[in-house]
């Protein structure tokens, strides 16, 4: 497994977009952020028909490579990595459904509780706060 994580962080590497690019989708993040946390809803524009679900589903692993590699050298906390990871893989089930979590009997399923929980936790917050993303 560890290896498939190395080979993944490598297309990482690899594939990071000029800065450029990198600067204004990082722009673009950051502006989402500030209107989620200002209660301030973005604009929902027309879909650009540009990104896939092949697409999205290789930004997922992209993404959860450079969680794993900073959580694994300790540039993230354990417990923040966790969270990120978490939040990713309630993204990856909407984009395309997670593989079953199956316990060690082959027939319990822990991978629908948990997601449910953590659905409910976060629209919680939302409701709470009236935040939206």
């Amino acid at each position: 497994m560890r290896s498939a994580v190395i080979g993944m962080a490598r297309v990482v590497a690899m594939s990071t977009p000029t800065a450029d690019i990198g600067q204004r989708l990082y722009g673009m993040m950051q502006y989402l952020m500030a209107a989620y946390a200002q209660q301030v809803p973005p604009e929902v524009p027309a879909p650009r028909n540009v990104v896939q679900l092949q697409d999205a589903l290789d930004a997922v692993l992209q993404l959860a490579a450079v969680i794993d590699e900073a959580t694994q050298a300790g540039r993230i906390e354990p417990d923040r990595g966790k969270h990120a990871a978490t939040m990713l893989m309630v993204v990856r089930d909407f984009i395309q459904p997670l593989p079953r979590g199956l316990a060690a009997d082959g027939v319990t399923d822990h991978l629908t509780p948990d997601l449910e929980e953590i659905v409910a936790a976060l629209r919680q917050v939302r409701q709470d706060s009236d935040l939206a993303g």
